[in-house]
């Protein structure tokens, strides 16, 4: 709420998930099946894993850069 306020925090805290997670793989995808040993996304892919972290997330389409997400909250701060 605080980047719809004052847009210059957006820059602040719009941060990348792959620029600080790096020793790990991301998925950003759907989960259709899970195994003791291995995913299978909506895409097809099967990812095996040693240990997983679901994040459910949302489903709502957000822009998908960091420079769109931080443009969003800059448009979310104009007077009508």
């Amino acid at each position: 709420m605080r980047a719809l306020v004052e847009p210059s925090f957006a820059e602040r805290i719009v941060i990348n998930h792959r620029d600080y997670f790096k020793e790990g793989y991301l998925v950003v995808s759907s989960a259709v099946n899970i195994t003791e040993t291995e995913v299978v996304t909506a895409d097809g892919q099967q990812i095996a894993y040693d240990y997983l972290v679901i994040a459910t997330g949302h489903t709502e389409p957000i822009p998908k850069t960091r420079t769109e997400r931080i443009d969003q909250y800059k448009g979310g701060n104009t007077l009508t």
